[in-house]
């Protein structure tokens, strides 16, 4: 009881609403008193012995919300965390709904996956805590995850072996990433699947990612029904490893099944030529089983980043342990090895292999990161030259992004005749899901919908699906974004156009001249724990309440409210994925510039996309243009228009973030935000940036000013901001040391090199 009370003491000496202050109260003494919490003690006992009442409020404050495709977040203990029992309560729900809601005939089935993910506790919460999550890897919650579809009478595919003879040791190094997952379920004809993975978050994540009998993710209303049924779980069924195998309700992925995956992506190539020469990089992830084994089987001279090649949940080898292929930083070992081996064309996939990042040699020698939009580009360009070729364009194929992806892509398909899905919320469930009802009632949506077109066609007519978050999928057999086909498809573009003396750059050049160069920049404003999520919910609601008339000097010519149009909400999951706001602009010179925001569903921050469109462009198709149409737009017109359409998007988002932040929608949340602040990595808080030029840079420069020790107190400074944090806060150190200081100029440069 003494402990109960010290924890009450140290909990509502904290700020926040009394609501929330006695839920976490409650939680923590039920996580202390109760059997089933027992594993979780040392870490609960070392967070109220060390006083982190902050942490301990954050883990306890709510259940981890079950969202729309899943959980995801930190590892660690308490009902706000990815842990085994909170990942188990997951799969209990998921069982329910497949017995219950899911019409299906049948043996019950699903593929269990895991990623590479191991809980190192870098983020430093639990030093010298050894206990259940200890080194917890994904590997070891599939096992949780499928003894409990076992002993729920629903078969689960594994990889293979999850204990050893002796019930204890992790014991099989054999990986499906989230795309073959998708394949796998459709190829078992099974009820669902789930994946132990965190995508591209934080190493010190995890979670768990629910599939349906199509390989896709529920959407609404069908995921709101799954998330009612997970909330109200309480008791978990389990069995033993070693009975569940010999019942037959685990049962092994062949490495037969593994061979249909690849070759389906095998044949996505569009060439016999193999002259590119490649790099890639798995970062530390399951990419090595798909695009690189592909790779190798299409004959392709390949080069690994070897430090990242291999099977690492802790992605030490990359920059930030950030492993994600929308990360330019993430590419820096890749761009080395491809420089080392003189290659054409650069890859990376994240951890569960479902996004892919390029790099491309540029004219000049030098290697240019080509971001989620131009890969985009690129790939619905080939797949339509491809197709012309060989003469299989049809007026009935059927390109498909989403609302904040690059809508140059969409004046592609619709210049080379295609019928464009260009209107779909973020996410790649709902690419999954035009592919459904194209195979389950042959259109898209299946009813009508006041405002958006109907497209009809079969699930043969599908040519390519895309969203900005380099996520692509070539091919219907898969539901779920798959870097390996895109991959396939792009090693042979840069074969094609190596033949040809051309280069992917070049390439990406001539498009912009036929239909228009695009800039589209992504700002993320990271806002973490309890406060940062309100603020995330008040910058929306601000937003759509009292829409600002102009923006960045711009009169707002539209706004669009997702919760309005698209029809009436179907469920809290589906006003959920609707809370996406757009504004449309008058940029001038008949150009609309488009906005957007909206919450991340899957990491706490505000996404901001801006689009900026050019106004010189040749028209037509880039298939039907002469090279003297090419050459009439000059490389040094292009680079100037590139050059002032990529300014002026980067001004709009930095003004936009500052009215975000601002007394108008936050009051006086942040009241200065510097200039300065926007340069810092969009890896970091919010509150660390303005902290950073608010705060850290006056303190540095008082200290050189008087000749006190400064690099080790920069880095104790900074230690928060993430791994290698001087290259994450660099451009905005520097730009305030120009602004600021006139002294020791060349001193406070040194520390940020």
């Amino acid at each position: 009881m003494e402990r109960i009370e010290i924890v009450k003491k140290g909990i509502l000496s904290l700020k926040n609403e009394k609501s929330i202050l006695d839920n976490t109260i409650k939680n923590i003494e039920e996580w202390m008193t109760k059997e089933d919490y027992s594993d979780y003690l040392p870490y609960v006992n070392f967070l109220i012995d060390n006083e982190k009442w902050t942490i301990l409020l954050d883990s306890f404050w709510r259940m981890m919300p079950f969202g729309t495709g899943g959980r995801r977040g930190a590892v660690g203990a308490g009902p706000n965390r990815i842990n085994p029992y909170t990942i188990s309560l997951s799969v209990q729900g998921h069982c329910e709904y497949l017995k219950n809601e899911v019409d299906f005939n049948g043996e019950l089935s699903v593929v269990v996956a895991h990623d590479v993910r191991q809980f190192f506790d870098l983020r430093n919460q639990y030093p010298g805590v050894k206990g259940i999550l200890h080194e917890l890897t994904s590997l070891d919650m599939a096992r949780y995850c499928a003894l409990t579809y076992a002993a729920n009478g629903i078969k689960a595919y594994v990889t293979g072996n999850l204990l050893d003879s002796e019930n204890s040791k992790k014991c099989t190094d054999r990986y499906l990433s989230t795309p073959e997952l998708s394949f796998l379920i459709r190829e078992f004809k099974c009820v669902g699947g789930l994946n132990v993975s965190a995508s591209h978050n934080h190493p010190d994540d995890n979670g768990g990612k629910f599939y349906n009998r199509y390989g896709g993710q529920e959407i609404p209303p069908d995921d709101e029904k799954l998330l009612k049924i997970v909330e109200k779980i309480k008791k978990v069924n389990t069995m033993d490893y070693k009975e569940a195998v010999e019942k037959g309700l685990i049962e092994y992925v062949s490495k037969e099944s593994h061979k249909k995956y690849i070759d389906t992506n095998i044949a996505l190539s569009q060439t016999e030529s193999r002259s590119a020469k490649l790099a890639f990089s798995p970062l530390s992830g399951t990419g090595m089983t798909t695009v690189y084994e592909s790779f190798l089987k299409l004959g392709y001279d390949v080069r690994l980043v070897e430090s990242q090649s291999s099977f690492d949940g802790s992605f030490k080898a990359v920059k930030y342990r950030i492993a994600n292929p929308e990360v330019p930083d993430s590419m820096e070992l890749l761009e080395k090895t491809a420089a080392e081996h003189d290659c054409d064309i650069g890859f990376s996939t994240d951890p569960d292999a479902d996004r892919l990042g390029i790099i491309a040699r540029d004219t000049d020698g030098s290697y240019k990161f080509i971001n989620g939009n131009e890969i985009g580009v690129l790939l619905i360009q080939s797949a339509v030259s491809s197709l012309i070729k060989n003469n299989k364009l049809s007026s009935d194929g059927i390109f498909v992004n989403t609302m904040v992806t690059s809508s140059l892509q969409r004046t592609i398909a619709r210049n080379n005749g295609l019928k464009v899905i260009g209107n779909l919320m973020v996410g790649f469930k709902y690419i999954g899901d035009v592919l459904r009802n194209l195979e389950d009632t042959g259109r898209f949506p299946p009813v009508e919908i006041e405002g958006i077109e109907t497209v009809y066609g079969k699930t043969t007519d599908y040519v390519f699906g895309c969203e900005e978050s380099h996520g692509y999928l070539m091919t219907e057999a898969v539901r779920d974004k798959d870097a390996c086909g895109a991959a396939v498809h792009l090693a042979g573009l840069a074969s094609d156009l190596k033949d040809q003396k051309k280069s992917v750059t070049t390439y990406l050049r001539d498009i912009y001249r036929v239909y228009g160069y695009n800039r589209n920049v992504l700002r993320s404003l990271v806002m973490e724990g309890i406060d940062g999520l309100k603020k995330i919910g008040i910058i929306q609601d601000m937003l759509r309440k009292n829409p600002p008339k102009d923006i960045s000097g711009m009169k707002v010519l539209k706004f669009i409210d997702n919760h309005i149009v698209g029809g009436p909400l179907k469920s809290s999951t589906d006003e959920a994925s609707r809370n996406v706001l757009l504004f449309e602009l008058d940029g001038g010179n008949d150009i609309v510039i488009r906005l957007v925001v909206r919450p991340s569903g899957t990491e706490p921050k505000t996404k901001i996309y801006v689009e900026v469109p050019s106004t010189k462009k040749l028209g037509g198709t880039l298939d039907g243009v002469s090279k003297e149409d090419l050459e009439s737009i000059s490389d040094s017109e292009l680079n100037q228009i590139i050059k002032d359409t990529d300014d002026r998007a980067l001004k709009i988002g930095n003004e936009f973030i500052k009215y975000c932040l601002g007394s108008d929608v936050l009051g006086d949340s942040y009241p200065v935000v510097p200039d300065e602040s926007l340069l810092v990595s969009d890896l970091v808080t919010v509150d660390n940036k303005i902290e950073l030029c608010t705060s850290i840079m006056p303190q540095l420069a008082k200290r050189i000013e008087e000749n006190k020790e400064v690099e080790q107190w920069l880095n104790s400074q900074l230690k928060k901001f993430g791994e290698d944090a001087i290259g994450l806060v660099k451009d905005a150190a520097v730009a305030w040391i120009d602004k600021n200081i006139n002294n020791n100029k060349e001193a406070a440069n040194k520390l940020f090199k």
